[in-house]
């Protein structure tokens, strides 16, 4: 009975010891599960978080060209707006420089006009003066020799002048 027992004990002991060798390769598979599993999460997670920075990434660059197409735009607006700036100065500046010539041309003319009727007055008043100075010399002329003729008069007395007349060859 007593090697019943002690068959039955270490019996009991093998089993034991299958049990905990059981248990130790059920917790080993366990762990290699869990292992295996957390492996799998990290990579899920390094392969999510590469998918949001690449997405990121992609949203950062796609961000950039906006942004770089957007300045390329402004810029080239700007140049747009600098040419017709120019252009209307340019456009003023030659407006202003024919208005000025304008006036010029029509201060000229007009002073021309001026002159030419300030010349045509003074000729006239040139000829009016040389016509009376005419006229007043003329008139002395005459008082002249009508005082001279009156003197010779007075001198020699009344002398009618003789008139002849043509003589006529009568054939």
């Amino acid at each position: 009975m007593k090697q019943v027992i002690e068959e039955q004990l270490q019996l009991e002991k093998e089993r034991e010891a299958e049990l905990q060798m059981l248990f130790r390769e059920e917790a080993k598979e366990m762990w290699e599960k869990r292992e295996a599993e957390w492996a799998r999460e990290r990579s899920a997670r390094d392969r999510l978080m590469s998918e949001v920075l690449t997405g990121r990434q992609q949203q950062i660059q796609e961000k950039i060209e906006q942004n770089r197409r957007a300045q390329e735009e402004s810029l080239r607006h700007r140049e747009q707006l600098i040419r017709n700036l120019e252009e209307a100065r340019e456009s003023a500046r030659r407006e202003k420089e024919e208005s000025e010539e304008m006036k010029l041309a029509r201060k000229q003319e007009l002073e021309a006009q001026v002159a030419e009727r300030q010349l045509q007055a003074w000729e006239a008043d040139q000829q009016e003066e040389e016509e009376e100075e005419e006229v007043r010399q003329t008139q002395q002329l005459t008082n002249a020799l009508l005082q001279q003729e009156a003197k010779m008069m007075a001198e020699r007395g009344y002398q009618p002048k003789p008139y002849r007349h043509p003589k006529i060859a009568w054939n």
